[in-house]
C-alpha cells in the first residue's frame, strides 16, 4: 500500500502541481483576448489532476489507519516505552484522520488540530527507533529527514497569532518562516545518503540506476532554470511546497572559499535525496527499501502542507520510516554474508576438542565430527546427552568464518512449535518458526529482553525460576520448544547476537587457545537447553520409538 500510494503521489505532483498550475494559457489568435473557456485538454488534464488529488488522499487515509492497526498487533509483546509509544500515537493518528477527512469536504474543525498531530507523529518518528534499540545510524538519519517536518509544526502552532482555516490550507501560514524550514529540508537532503543510505555505502555509490537518476534529476533542473527562470523557481516551490523568491534564489552565498547561488544548492539537495531513495527502493533489503519508501513521500508530498492529502502522506512516510528502523542493520548484515572474523582449521579444531573434553568429564560420552560441503562450508556436529536427553550441536562455517549455531536437544518436529522465545538485544535476525499468538510474562526485564509467541502457561512452566534468570541474563538469537519432543536454539553470530556471545571467534581468530572460561559458557548453554527440554518431557529414544528399527 506504501508503495501505491508514493506511485500516486508522485503522479498527483508531476501532473497536479508541476504541469497544471504552471501552464499558461496562450491568448487568442491575433492578439485577442484568451477566450473565457478553456481549451478540452486542460479541462481533461485538470479533472485528471483533481482525481489524483482525492484519490492520493483517501489512499493515504485508508494507508494510514491500516499500517497503524498492523504495527499496534505486532508491538504487543514490545517493551513498555514503545508500547506506551505506539498508544500515544494511536491517539494523534486519530485525530489526525478526524480533521483530515474533515478538510477534504469543508475544511471543518480547528486547523491547529492537523498540526498538532503532525508533531506528534513527527517526534513520534523521531523517538520510536531509539526505543526499539534501531541502528545507531538509521536512527539518526530518521531524526534528521523528521527534523524540517518538526520545525514547520512548532513554528505554525507557536507563532504569535493562530492560523485561520484559510492560511493553513492556502499556504499564508507557511510564507513567514518558510526560510527556516527550506534550510531545514535542504541540510535533511543534503545529509539523507550519509544517514539513511544503504549499507555498506561503499557497494551503494557504484549503482548505476541511482546515479543516473540523480544526474537526469539535476540536468533537468540547470536545463529548465537556463530556459525559464521565474517560472522554474515557481515549479520548485509548488511541486515541494517551498517560498524560494526568484532574486533571494540567485544571490550568492559563501561556503569557505567558494561562492554559489541558493537555488544551486537546492537543486544538488534535490539531487541528493533522489539518490538515496532510489538507492533505498533498488536494495536488497526489505526494510531498506521501505526506508525508500517512507523518504519518497515526504518528499514528494513536500512542506506545503496546503491540502490534507499532504498532511496524511506524511504521516504515513514518517511512520514507515519509524517501523522499518529497527530491521535495517540486521538484515543488511545477513545480505554481506559473513559477519564473523575467518579461523583456520588448527585453532578452530582445538575449541572443538575442548568443548568435546569438557562434555566428556562432565557426563555421558561425547563425540565430534566435522563434514566439509560445497562453497568452503564446513558443519562440526557435536552429539552428547544431558539430563536424559540426547543433544545435538551443529556449528556452520563459511570459508572458516561461523555463520550460525543450533543446537537441538530431543527429537527434530515438522510440527509448528508450541512456542517461541526471540531475543531483542542484538538486533533482527533469522526467525524462529511462525506462532501466534504474541504474549508477554509480566516480567519487566525479560519481556524487554524477548519477544515470545505461543502458549505462555507452557513457556512460563519450561523456563521458571533459574531458567527464567540465565535466559534474561545471558541469551541471544532464539529459542523454541516443541512438548515431549525438542527444544531448539540458534545463534547468529555477528547478526542475531554479538560476535563473541556464545563462541570466543575473535580469540580463536587470533589464534589463541581456547579459554575455559569461553569453553564453560558454551557448556553452560548446552545445560540451559536440555534442562529446559527435560521439563518438556523430552527423553532419550528408545529402540520401539525408532520406525525404522520396528520395521526391522
Amino acid at each position: 500500500m506504501e508503495r501505491t500510494l508514493l506511485l500516486v503521489v508522485a503522479l498527483e505532483a508531476f501532473v497536479g502541481r508541476f504541469l497544471v498550475k504552471g501552464i499558461e494559457l496562450p491568448p487568442g489568435r491575433f492578439g485577442a483576448p484568451r477566450p473565457p473557456a478553456p481549451p478540452v485538454w486542460f479541462v481533461a488534464l485538470d479533472y485528471l489532476a483533481l482525481f489524483l488529488l482525492y484519490f492520493a488522499t483517501a489512499l493515504a487515509l485508508f494507508t494510514l489507519a491500516v499500517g497503524r492497526i498492523a504495527s499496534y498487533r505486532g508491538a504487543r509483546a514490545a517493551s513498555a516505552p514503545l508500547r506506551v509509544g505506539e498508544y500515544v500515537v494511536g491517539v494523534f493518528t486519530v485525530a489526525l484522520l478526524m480533521a483530515a477527512l474533515g478538510g477534504v469536504f469543508n475544511h471543518s474543525g480547528p486547523p491547529w488540530i492537523l498540526l498538532m498531530a503532525l508533531l506528534g507523529i513527527a517526534l513520534y518518528a523521531v523517538i520510536a527507533p531509539w526505543l526499539a534499540r534501531a541502528d545507531l545510524t538509521t536512527a539518526i538519519g530518521v531524526a534528521v529527514v523528521a527534523a524540517p517536518v518538526v520545525l514547520y509544526a512548532l513554528l505554525a502552532l507557536l507563532t504569535s497569532r493562530l492560523w485561520t482555516e484559510e492560511e493553513i490550507f492556502d499556504g499564508a501560514a507557511r510564507a513567514s518562516f518558510g526560510a527556516k524550514v527550506a534550510v531545514a529540508l535542504t541540510l535533511a537532503a543534503m545529509l539523507s545518503p550519509y544517514v539513511l543510505a544503504p549499507r555498506p555505502l561503499v557497494r551503494s555509490l557504484g549503482k548505476m540506476v541511482p546515479l543516473v537518476s540523480a544526474i537526469a534529476v539535476s540536468g533537468l533542473g540547470v536545463m529548465m532554470l537556463v530556459l525559464n527562470y521565474p517560472s522554474t523557481i515557481e515549479a520548485i516551490n509548488r511541486t515541494l511546497g517551498l517560498t524560494l523568491v526568484p532574486r533571494s534564489a540567485i544571490t550568492p552565498v559563501t561556503i569557505g572559499w567558494f561562492k554559489v547561488s541558493w537555488i544551486h544548492i537546492c537543486l544538488l539537495a534535490l539531487a541528493t535525496v533522489v539518490w538515496t531513495i532510489v538507492s533505498c527502493l533498488v536494495a536488497s533489503s526489505a526494510a531498506r527499501q521501505r526506508v525508500g519508501v517512507g523518504l519518497g513521500l515526504l518528499v514528494t508530498a513536500g512542506l506545503g502542507f496546503a491540502w490534507p492529502m499532504n498532511y496524511a502522506v506524511v504521516a504515513v512516510g514518517l511512520l514507515a520510516l519509524a517501523d522499518a528502523a529497527p530491521a535495517v542493520a540486521a538484515e543488511e548484515r545477513r545480505a554481506t554474508g559473513v559477519a564473523t572474523p575467518a579461523i583456520d582449521d588448527e585453532s578452530w579444531l582445538g575449541f572443538v576438542g575442548a568443548v568435546v573434553a569438557r562434555l566428556r568429564a562432565d557426563g555421558p560420552d561425547a563425540n565430534a565430527v566435522s563434514v566439509r560441503g560445497e562453497h568452503g562450508q564446513i558443519s562440526t556436529m557435536v552429539v552428547t546427552e544431558r539430563h536424559g536427553v540426547p543433544l545435538r550441536m551443529t556449528i556452520t562455517r563459511v570459508t572458516g568464518a561461523v555463520i550460525s549455531v543450533d543446537l537441538v536437544c530431543g527429537r527434530e518436529s515438522a510440527r509448528a512449535p508450541t512456542w517461541t522465545a526471540v531475543a531483542r538485544g542484538y538486533g533482527a535476525h533469522p526467525e524462529p518458526p511462525p506462532i501466534e499468538p504474541r504474549f508477554a510474562l509480566d516480567d519487566a526485564r525479560f519481556d524487554q529482553m524477548f519477544r515470545c509467541a505461543g502458549d505462555r502457561a507452557g513457556f512460563s512452566r519450561a523456563v521458571e525460576g533459574a531458567a527464567l534468570t540465565a535466559l534474561a541474563t545471558d541469551v541471544d538469537g532464539w529459542l523454541a520448544g516443541w512438548d515431549g519432543e525438542a527444544v531448539r536454539h540458534r545463534v547468529f553470530p555477528g547478526i542475531g547476537a554479538p560476535i563473541d556471545h556464545l563462541l570466543p571467534l575473535t580469540e580463536l581468530a587470533a589464534r589463541r587457545a581456547a579459554d575455559p572460561i569461553a569453553v564453560a559458557r558454551l557448556i553452560g548453554r548446552i545445560e540451559l537447553c536440555a534442562q529446559i527440554a527435560a521439563r518438556l518431557g523430552v527423553v532419550a529414544a528408545t529402540p520401539t520409538d525408532d520406525p525404522e528399527g520396528e520395521a526391522a
